[in-house]
């Protein structure tokens, strides 16, 4: 049967954000629910409501759109309706082929006869069109349907014979982007799952950029392509994003509601069957192509991913590099054929989103035919040093930040630091429509250091050798070590594991949508050799790590100062010292 889930706080935060759509960061979940407390009472009933009348909308539009030729509206609604010539005709799916049919309960994962009145979620245990009788007839714009043939499994059976729970659940965005979005157990899965469930949103802070950066740049104006304002709208084409490590599928399902052509890129078969179907599910089809190959800097290679079956299932990655093994349980190996973006894509693209677990180096590297021939206005990325720098991978630690300077030195990009716990936030109480937070700008001047220090680690150099006088205190028994004993002044300086970054040139820049202040790094590039102690506004040690949380043996090795004297007050005197005479290594400074 359908299980309904009726939580408090995703009942606070559905109220409380149905219309800014705020992040799933725990912090401001606390705080949104507080704010709704007033509101607590309210049923969902109209929420899942509201979801049914707009699916009817949708699917009419299209009907009408079919049946009329070139019509602006079709499965997506107004904003990303706009077809490129006439629109994908409507049809019915209607079988009764799922082993739960006629059950009298709507087992596809959409609002159906005799569905819940009121729910965060909505149960799938049946391929789209194999209920029909419980669910009534699908309607979809989708040409090609595989698993109408039943010897071939839909997204659902496959995840069922996997025993992976699938749910469904409305993305809680701004009205004119609304979808579903399907998503497993949060307690199988503490990352995407875990805040779609809880929240609604993934990623907010990241969501409102894309939400900025597409809205009313996937349909350019006929002037933009050299054509007029009255030319057909077959002449012209959609904006583009590729998104490499789609995953669940949030962000392309969110650019193509957007109104985009997207190119998603997921290898991992048990994520693909969620995209897909979050894609039919959103009558996307059209809009959104699926590529199940692994991108990288060699094409025609089969690479070798590990996929964790509980934990963070998002760290799914290359040789399972970023696998945290005290979370992960079993894993399942797969073997993936790679391709080159510049191989793949001959056109400029609105958004390259890249979340490949370390891997980034290698998909840009593979890109550089891409962003020499045609213009990416923006790059939103995770930045994963700490993948390679786990294994000792110094080829692919120095390939991580060598990427950084050749968007900047060769690419002609500026880069902001989104930075971790920033991805969830959306920058406020103004919601999506609000003006983008500045970030920090990522320098050149930053990042002379972050490859220094890759050296220097390889070389065994890296905050060594310990000046003897600090061999007294356990935390200066071993030199090296990160974060603590690398450059103040390099971006990873301010990482812990990872964080996100947006690269941005052309229109992304001139529009203002990135705007930059102040630059990154514990301590100012230009700051001096002999200082020690960090006095940046966020009062953050070596890694971002917040130096009134820490321990107060650790403090001064994290460039803090000492909160308690008795403990640690003699340990930074002689660190003040010693930078003073110019025997700190890491305090070192480049030309």
């Amino acid at each position: 049967m359908v299980r309904l889930k009726l939580r408090s706080t995703a009942v606070a935060a559905l109220v409380g954000w149905l219309c800014m759509a705020l992040a799933g960061h725990q912090a401001v979940l606390a705080k949104e629910a507080a704010a709704a407390t007033s509101t607590h009472r309210q049923s969902l009933r109209s929420f899942f409501d509201s979801t049914k009348a707009a699916a009817a909308a949708r699917a009419s539009s299209i009907a009408t759109a079919g049946t009329t030729g070139e019509k602006s509206g079709t499965a997506e609604g107004s904003r990303g309706g706009m077809l490129l010539g006439p629109s994908p005709p409507l049809r019915e799916v209607c079988h009764n082929t799922c082993n739960r049919a006629r059950n009298g309960v709507c087992e596809e994962g959409r609002p159906g006869p005799g569905g819940p009145l009121s729910a965060t979620y909505l149960m799938a245990y049946c391929d789209l069109g194999t209920d029909c009788e419980d669910c009534g007839p699908w309607r979809t714009s989708a040409a090609h349907i595989p698993w109408e043939n039943a010897s071939v499994p839909g997204p659902v059976r496959f995840l069922q014979s996997r025993s992976v729970q699938v749910r469904v659940r409305p993305a809680v965005v701004p009205p004119d982007v609304s979808f579903s979005l399907a998503y497993s157990d949060p307690k199988a899965d503490f990352d995407v799952s875990y805040h779609l469930d809880g929240s609604g949103v993934v990623e907010a802070g990241i969501s409102a950029i894309v939400y900025k950066l597409l809205s009313n740049r996937c349909m350019p104006p006929a002037e933009e392509e050299g054509g007029s304002s009255t030319g057909s709208p077959s002449s012209r084409r959609r904006g583009l994003v590729v998104d490499v490590g789609a995953n669940f599928g949030w962000f392309a399902v969110l650019a193509a509601r957007l109104g985009c052509r997207v190119i998603a890129y997921e290898p991992v078969p048990l994520f693909r069957a969620f995209l897909e179907l979050s894609v039919h599910l959103n009558h996307l089809t059209h809009l959104v192509d699926i590529r199940p190959y692994v991108v990288s800097h060699l094409s025609g290679r089969r690479l070798r991913m590990v996929v964790p079956a509980r934990g963070i299932w998002g760290t799914a990655g290359i040789e399972g590099l970023n696998i945290d093994k005290a979370i992960e349980a079993s894993q399942e190996s797969i073997s993936v054929p790679s391709v080159r973006l510049e191989e793949q894509v001959a056109e400029g693209v609105l958004l390259l989103k890249v979340d490949v677990e370390g891997w980034e180096w290698a998909v840009l590297r593979g890109a550089a035919g891409l962003l020499q021939r045609h213009t990416v206005e923006n790059i939103i990325m995770e930045y994963s040093p700490g993948v390679p720098e786990r294994h000792f991978r110094f080829d692919d630690m120095a390939a991580t930040p060598a990427m950084l300077v050749d968007l900047l030195a060769k690419y002609g990009y500026r880069i902001g630091h989104i930075g971790d716990a920033g991805k969830h936030d959306s920058g406020g109480g103004g919601g999506w429509g609000a003006e983008l937070p500045a970030l920090r700008e990522v320098t050149l001047a930053n990042l002379k250091y972050d490859v220094e220090d890759v050296k220097r680690w390889k070389a065994g150099t890296l905050g060594c050798p310990t000046p003897p006088e600090l061999l007294q205190y356990p935390m200066w028994v071993r030199c090296g070590g990160v974060p603590e004993m690398i450059n103040p002044r390099s971006l990873r300086s301010e990482i812990g594991h990872n964080t996100n970054l947006w690269a941005s040139k052309g229109k992304g820049l001139s529009d203002g949508f990135l705007r930059l202040e102040g630059v990154v790094g514990i301590f100012h590039p230009d700051d001096p050799a002999d200082k020690y102690f960090q006095n940046n506004t966020m009062a953050f040690g070596m890694g971002s790590r917040p130096c009134a949380l820490l321990e107060p043996k650790v403090q001064v090795r994290h460039r803090c100062r000492c909160s308690l004297p008795a403990r640690c007050g003699e340990e930074e005197a002689l660190v003040l010292k010693l930078a003073a005479e110019g025997r700190m290594p890491q305090n070192y400074v480049l030309p």
